[in-house]
């Protein structure tokens, strides 16, 4: 082979490896952006209460970034936000016994649910969302009386509507989240 071509080669392997580079830092960087942890957890429950695992997962980014023992200023707890009260109902209606909100298991399988009887009751993932984020009540009277949705929770719904692009590659390609380390601080 001669000089030029070995010139040629080398200026080939780095343009190709610069590239690869590249395409790592952005997958790291839509990792740092959109984490994904618990995935096959989040498949399965989101499967089990017939919703996107999309969704599911795009939820859990904007409440709490995917931290299982996030506590709101509210007191809304782990990986789905899922408040005392709304727990303790959720269970009664599923029969079970009191959980623990910071295990991903149990939070994930009660918000789940939750999710789906917020899209069932009000008939729109958007609403749902508003009532996942202001209540149920509140959503409802918004609806009878006309009034608009609390600007905090028209851009949660937005975040989280957002976010499910993002959510259907990363859950539909996991090799990027295999290959890209988990982020979370």
């Amino acid at each position: 082979m001669t000089a030029r071509a070995r010139r040629s080669v080398r200026w080939v392997l780095l343009f190709v490896s610069g590239g690869l580079l590249a395409l790592y830092a952005g997958a790291v960087a839509l990792r740092v952006l959109y984490p994904l942890e618990e995935e096959a957890r989040v498949r399965a429950f989101a499967s089990d209460a017939g919703l996107d695992p999309a969704l599911v997962a795009s939820l859990i980014r904007a409440e709490s970034r995917f931290h299982a023992h996030a506590v709101s200023a509210r007191g809304a707890i782990g990986l789905m936000q899922v408040m005392p009260d709304t727990a303790a109902w959720i269970e009664s209606q599923l029969g079970l016994p009191p959980s623990n909100l910071f295990e991903p298991e149990a939070n994930l399988h009660l918000g789940t649910w939750y999710l789906r009887y917020l899209i069932d009751r009000f008939g729109s993932v958007d609403l749902a969302l508003a009532a996942y984020n202001a209540g149920p009540s509140r959503v409802a009277g918004w609806l009878a009386s006309g009034q608009p949705a609390f600007t905090e929770t028209e851009a949660f719904v937005r975040r989280v509507v957002r976010g499910m692009p993002v959510y259907r590659v990363l859950l539909g390609a996991p090799i990027l989240v295999r290959i890209t380390p988990s982020l979370l601080f």
